[in-house]
């Protein structure tokens, strides 16, 4: 049990330094972006889009909803059925919520912008229909976090 403890462990701290990443895009990254010279934060945000595809935290996203569904799967006898279960449902909010608000809003979004070399007209937009596609991110990760930690504190 100490190493499915462990396991959960880690994807309670993977799923919350995700959770954080997307906080601080809709906190203050994407202001910040905001207020530099024309071009100059749409240039900054495709650059972070290209230097995301090559970065840990692309590796943690990635690996949340396969890791989860296998310490569903893979879950001692002697784990409560609801600690299992809350996995699942941590796993589910996080494909729904983040995963599937990625595919069909943010890499869109990102995927125009690039295309249009930053053009001052898209920026705008990109920035207010982004965000708000992004606090919905960072509300799923953090559920997620809140469930699989839920999960974790039945274990211990």
């Amino acid at each position: 049990m100490t190493v499915y403890v462990f396991a959960l462990a880690g994807l309670v701290l993977a799923t919350g330094l995700t959770a954080g990443v997307f906080l601080a895009f809709s906190d203050f990254i994407m202001r910040g972006l905001s207020q530099a010279a024309p071009g100059a934060g749409a240039a900054g945000m495709i650059g972070l889009n290209r230097t995301v595809l090559r970065s840990v935290f692309l590796t943690s996203f990635f690996l949340i909803i396969p890791f989860a569904a296998g310490l569903v799967w893979w879950a001692p006898e002697e784990a409560p059925e609801t600690a299992r279960w809350l996995i699942g449902l941590g796993a589910s909010v996080y494909a729904v919520l983040v995963f599937g608000v990625t595919l069909v809003a943010s890499v869109p979004l990102n995927k125009a912008l690039e295309a249009s070399g930053g053009a001052e007209d898209v920026w705008v937009r990109y920035r207010r229909v982004w965000t708000a596609w992004n606090h919905i991110r960072t509300l799923g990760t953090t559920l997620s976090f809140a469930v699989f930690l839920t999960a974790l504190t039945m274990l211990t």
